[in-house]
């Protein structure tokens, strides 16, 4: 088997220099007695700015960003799990997403060794809490040139809503939470294709939960078997080695969640493959995994490569707040602007803070406040809150821009940060929030500030 072992990132204390350095930039940003101008907020108050889809994680897998993932497993460590894997050089195919010179990928493999079992799931870290999201990623699945027969049972899986406490696995014992699909790419088990629901998110009057029979409605008469006539049309061989199911190919997995109507859809190259519902909501952690529970070792070239992961929330469909005050032009060309997900309920404690337009590999923190205000910082654009302000400046709240523009960060409302102290939120208050960045201005070591967020809690 390909083995290599993930070099982790010293993100913390990558984090802590630069720490070190943007907080000087920041006591002297808020050290001003802010200049309060309530007419002029209220003047400059408009409705969060709305998009067709705002992607809240992009991974393509060219650096090592291991450390933006937690992995859960089984406890039996038979299997490679290697970020930042150049597969192309190592003679597979280009992601069909990917851009010439972009060739890392998520490597993984299971059972590498006789008479061993091997389960893993990888949650990143960011959790989705939205009404409407998709999540896309582009798959490999490595089976041998001569085709199946080798009883590998190695299934990839990709999931949405989990609480991140246990590891995907399609197969006895079946383990897992939120909801995921699971496939192979050799078609050697009468279930190459499968998707899993909470028990909790089983409808009433339903009895199906965990991994749904392939006779359940969601999966759209299609079965679950490489052999049926939808998978046989939907993956021919050739290209696929292994007819019916993306043996040796690349297949692009899709998951849309409709939280609203209680509805999921899963795709493969944009085919609509099954369509379920369920009860109350998938929201939490997202994830990508590789299990096989047989212990067979499995043939050096079944492996499974992950590359372009990108989950994105639909329409602004949860989206809560209302943006107020003026920023500053940053380097990119255009102000900075805040957002949040979720919900107003304070003891829902279900609040996302974004801030996008931003420059990329900067890095910054969210603010907040009890009171909002106005007084222009030099060198650093214009504060929107006064008062007691609070930073999340802590080493796990500090951020970097993504190759997207945006950072993104779950508050806890039961603990508030203030100058001294945490506060919970209390229903009738509004929270005023902003985000701090660094910025090079003409070559020049700066800092800005995006515009402001107020949401009133119920």
């Amino acid at each position: 088997m390909l083995r290599s072992s993930p070099k982790r990132a010293p993100r913390a204390s990558l984090a802590l220099m630069h720490a070190r350095i943007l907080f000087p930039f920041l006591d002297h940003a808020m050290g001003i007695d802010p200049l309060r101008s309530t007419a002029l907020v209220a003047a400059s108050v408009v409705l969060a700015a709305q998009s067709s889809a705002q992607v809240v994680i992009s991974d393509d897998f060219e650096t090592d960003t291991s450390a933006n993932y937690t992995r859960v497993d089984d406890g039996i460590f038979d299997g490679t799990t290697t970020f930042a894997f150049d597969y192309v050089t190592a003679g597979f195919p280009l992601a069909p997403r990917s851009g010439m010179g972009d060739t890392g990928g998520l490597f993984m493999s299971a059972n590498d060794t006789l008479n061993a079992v091997d389960g893993f799931t990888l949650f990143h870290n960011t959790p989705v809490n939205a009404d409407i999201y998709r999540l896309d990623v582009d798959v490999y699945m490595g089976v041998p040139a001569t085709g199946g027969g080798f009883g590998t049972t190695e299934h990839a899986h990709v999931g949405v809503g989990s609480d991140a406490s246990t590891w995907n696995q399609l197969f006895l014992p079946i383990s897992g939470d939120g909801a995921y699909i699971a496939f192979d790419g050799d078609g050697d088990v009468l279930s190459d294709f499968r998707w899993f629901r909470d028990p909790d998110n089983t409808p009433a009057g339903e009895t199906d939960n965990t991994t749904l029979p392939n006779s359940h409605p969601s999966y759209l008469g299609n079965g679950s078997n490489n052999t049926g006539p939808f998978f046989q049309s939907l993956f021919p061989s050739p290209p696929s080695i292994v007819s019916g199911v993306p043996g040796g190919i690349w297949t692009t997995v899709t998951i849309e969640v409709d939280n609203l109507a209680g509805q999921i859809a899963f795709s493969f190259d944009g085919q609509l493959t099954f369509l379920g519902d369920y009860e109350g909501r998938f929201d939490g952690f997202t994830s990508l995994g590789l299990a096989d529970t047989f212990s067979s070792e499995g043939p050096a070239e079944t492996i499974t490569i992950y590359d372009n992961f990108t989950v994105e929330i639909i329409s602004g469909s949860n989206s809560i707040g209302s943006n107020y005050c003026t920023a500053l032009t940053n380097s990119t060309g255009v102000i900075g602007t805040m957002g949040a997900s979720g919900s107003q309920i304070a003891t829902d404690n279900n609040v996302t803070l974004n801030a996008s337009n931003l420059p990329v590999g900067q890095f910054g923190i969210f603010v907040t406040s009890l009171t909002d205000g106005f007084s222009m910082v030099p060198n650093s654009g214009n504060l929107c809150l006064s008062g007691q302000i609070g930073r999340y400046q802590q080493l796990n709240q500090i951020q970097q821009v993504d190759a997207n523009g945006q950072f993104f960060f779950q508050i806890d409302t039961t603990m508030m940060p203030q100058p001294a102290v945490t506060v919970p939120i209390q229903p009738g208050e509004t929270w005023y929030f902003q985000a701090w960045h660094r910025d090079f201005v003409g070559g020049m070591a700066s800092s800005n500030f995006t515009d402001g967020l107020m949401i009133p809690f119920s």
